[in-house]
């Protein structure tokens, strides 16, 4: 099942930089009720000043849409995706233009997904690395 979960992020992250905002969003609902568990615990970089943490399909529309607000251009890259077991954690390079600001950004991210029976259980976002290790069970 592993195997299965490390093509599913793979599959999403990739797909991802090919659509605009507007295709993002509107392909979102349907992506995260096939990809997600109905009980998805979604939780955001507690260093952000805006993370939080969110709950079911619901909720990780709403991360969606709020983060995708602030930016008048958007995307990541994927830089290396592994296998933790019932855990996969991806490291994405994102870059965009702020709407207010429009001043550039980039960042690395660390996503650790939890998955059941084949969909994402809980998502947690790191901009620290090591955080992210421990998190997916790869820490010393």
């Amino acid at each position: 099942m592993s195997q299965q979960n490390v093509e599913f992020v793979k599959g999403f992250l990739t797909v991802v930089p090919d659509m605009d905002k507007d295709q993002l969003l509107a392909a979102l609902p349907e992506v995260i009720r096939q990809g997600c568990d109905p009980d998805i615990e979604w939780i955001e970089d507690p260093r952000r000043a805006d993370g939080h943490t969110y709950k079911g399909h619901a909720g990780v529309l709403e991360s969606w849409t709020q983060w995708l607000e602030g930016f008048e251009e958007w995307g990541w890259e994927l830089e290396d995706i592994r296998d933790c077991g019932d855990r996969v954690l991806a490291t994405v390079r994102e870059e965009g233009r702020g709407t207010v600001s429009g001043a550039s950004v980039s960042a690395r991210l660390y996503m650790v997904m939890t998955f059941r029976k084949g969909k994402v259980l809980r998502y947690q976002e790191f901009y620290d690395e090591t955080a992210a290790l421990e998190a997916a069970g790869l820490s010393e």
